[in-house]
């Protein structure tokens, strides 16, 4: 019983946020000075996602999205873990990447657009690539740090008892660093949504939730916009959720480094 009043009382602080957040927004659907065809109420819009998702127009944009965002995504990862991990272990790496990456990675993500647009045409491949090259940067910075934040004396202790370059990354090197790494993934997957939801108006796709948002602000279709928007959340949520707490439980948990 006391467990059951805890995780009711979790519950109730984790919904009144979305409550409040909610209260206000309807207050000010109906009350305030907006035009309702800009600010609907939020049964207009659970009305309209409805429509939207029995029609199956919601899900083809999120599969269309999905797709973009886990190939970009996926590319970002290897790649940025990978070089950052070169970076953190081999000095001559890091003289050569690091430059690079500090320029890079200030620069955003849709500058880059017209030049993919230029080399890769229109579609789904120039998309993915820009979303992969957005995204990698952060990625290359967290390994980097991660791999250079292990404590040496760990190493040498390792090494001391016969440990190979293998067993070395990955009994100690991997463990060590993979709270970094596991956070500039998050980040990373954080800034492929947000470049890709802009790259799908630049880069001429024919679906997708991003082009349903800016197709709908052409028509002022603020409830298309929001009901979009909504699943973009979700999926944010669902990844982080079945994603990267998983990650963590079957490895940073497992191994004793956090707290469940």
């Amino acid at each position: 019983m006391k467990a059951l009043k805890t995780l009711g009382a979790s519950a109730l602080w984790l919904a009144a946020p979305f409550v409040v957040a909610a209260i206000v927004w309807e207050l000010i659907a109906r009350f305030g000075s907006f035009p309702p065809k800009l600010f609907p109420s939020l049964v207009t819009v659970a009305d309209t996602f409805w429509k939207l998702a029995t029609a199956g127009l919601l899900w083809v944009a999120a599969e269309a999205t999905l797709f973009r965002l886990v190939f970009g995504f996926l590319l970002a990862a290897v790649v940025g873990v990978g070089v950052g991990i070169a970076m953190g272990r081999y000095q001559w790496a890091e003289d050569v990447c690091l430059p690079v990456v500090s320029m890079a990675y200030p620069i955003p993500g849709l500058a880059y657009a017209p030049l993919f647009v230029l080399w890769f045409g229109l579609g789904d491949l120039p998309a993915i690539l820009l979303v992969a090259v957005a995204s990698c940067f952060v990625v290359i910075i967290n390994t980097w740090k991660g791999v250079k934040a292990v404590k040496p004396i760990w190493i040498r202790a390792a090494e001391s008892m016969g440990a190979r370059d293998r067993q070395l990354f990955r009994l100690v090197i991997l463990p060590a660093s993979l709270p970094y790494i596991l956070t500039g993934l998050r980040l990373g997957l954080a800034q492929a949504w947000r470049i890709l939801v802009a790259v799908e108006m630049l880069m001429s796709v024919n679906r997708g939730l991003g082009w349903m948002i800016f197709g709908a602000q052409e028509f002022l279709n603020t409830d298309v916009m929001l009901s979009s928007i909504a699943v973009i959340g979700f999926l944010g949520v669902l990844l982080e959720k079945q994603v990267f707490e998983r990650l963590e439980r079957y490895t940073l948990v497992r191994w004793g480094m956090m707290a469940a």
